[in-house]
C-alpha cells in the first residue's frame, strides 16, 4: 500500500511539473479587427519569435494556458482560450487575437529540445524580474542593478535577451553621463570598452541580430558614426528590424537639423 501511495504521489508530481513547463512552439498568425487596440497582429515563428504588427520582434514562451510576450520595453500577458488570444495585462487589455491564415507565416522551430530550453530560460526570467504586480516590468530592479546577477547568469546560460539587458547595465556603468548628458560623450573620445564588443558579438553568435543594433547604438553614443553606420547594415541584413529603424531615426534627425541651420543663417 505505501509502495502505491508513493508511486501515485511521483507521478502526480510529474504530471504537475510537466504541465508547467515552458515552451514557444505558438505557431501562426492571429489577428484582431478590435480599433481600440494598437497591435491588430502577432505572428509566431513556433520557435521564441513573434513579429507584433508587422513592425518589430519580439520574444515569447507560454505556460499552461497563459503566453507572454516580450516586445521592446514592456510585457503583454495573454490567456489562450478555444484557440484564441485574450490580452489581460496593460496594453492589450480586454483584446482579442484569433487565428488567421496568411502568406507570410513561418514556421522556424527546426530544433525542438533548443527551441524549449529557450522557452524554459525565458519563463525563468519572467518569474524573477516580474514586477510585484507580476503584469509588468520591473524597470526599477532592472535599472538600478538589482537584477544583474540573474541577467549574467541566464546570459552565461544561453538567453540572449538576459545578454541585451547586460549589455545595457554595462553601457551604462562604462559611459559616464549615459544618462544625463549624451549628446556630450562624442567629445570625450572614449574608445569602445572590449567587454562590450565581445558581449555583442556573443548575442550575434546566439542567433539575435539585437546584438547588431546595440553595438552599432554604443558605437554612435561614442561618435563613431561611420561604424555605427556599418554595424546596423549588417543588423538589417541578418533581420534586426531595430537596426533599420537606428539609421531611419538618425538620418531623420540630420535632415531636421540641417534644415535648423539653414534656417538660422537666413
Amino acid at each position: 500500500m505505501k509502495n502505491k501511495l508513493l508511486f501515485i504521489l511521483f507521478f502526480l508530481s510529474k504530471c504537475i511539473l510537466s504541465a508547467q513547463e515552458a515552451d514557444n512552439s505558438l505557431q501562426g498568425y492571429y489577428g484582431t479587427t478590435n480599433d481600440k487596440t494598437l497591435y491588430k497582429s502577432f505572428s509566431f515563428d513556433g520557435n521564441g519569435k513573434v513579429l507584433i504588427s508587422g513592425m518589430d520582434y519580439g520574444d515569447y514562451f507560454t505556460r499552461n494556458d497563459s503566453l507572454i510576450i516580450y516586445p521592446d520595453k514592456s510585457i503583454f500577458i495573454f490567456k489562450i482560450k478555444k484557440g484564441k488570444l485574450t490580452g489581460i495585462s496593460n496594453w492589450v487589455e480586454k483584446g482579442v487575437w484569433i487565428p488567421k491564415k496568411d502568406s507570410s507565416e513561418i514556421n522556424n522551430r527546426f530544433h525542438p529540445e533548443e527551441a524549449r530550453k529557450k522557452a524554459q530560460l525565458l519563463a525563468e526570467y519572467y518569474d524573477k524580474t516580474k514586477s510585484p504586480s507580476a503584469s509588468a516590468l520591473d524597470f526599477e530592479a532592472l535599472l538600478s542593478g538589482k537584477t544583474s546577477g540573474i541577467n549574467d547568469d541566464l546570459c552565461n546560460r544561453g538567453l540572449a535577451k538576459a545578454c541585451l539587458n547586460l549589455f545595457g547595465l554595462k553601457m551604462m556603468e562604462y559611459t559616464p553621463r549615459l544618462l544625463n548628458d549624451p549628446g556630450k560623450i562624442a567629445s570625450k573620445k572614449i574608445k569602445p570598452h572590449p567587454e562590450l564588443v565581445a558581449l555583442s558579438k556573443k548575442i550575434i553568435e546566439m542567433g539575435e541580430p539585437e546584438g547588431y543594433t546595440v553595438l552599432g547604438s554604443y558605437y554612435y553614443t561614442l561618435g563613431l558614426k561611420e561604424k555605427a553606420f556599418k554595424t546596423w547594415d549588417e543588423g538589417e541584413k541578418s533581420g534586426s528590424l531595430k537596426s533599420v529603424t537606428a539609421k531611419a531615426m538618425i538620418e531623420f534627425q540630420e535632415e531636421l537639423d540641417k534644415e535648423d541651420n539653414k534656417s538660422k543663417k537666413e
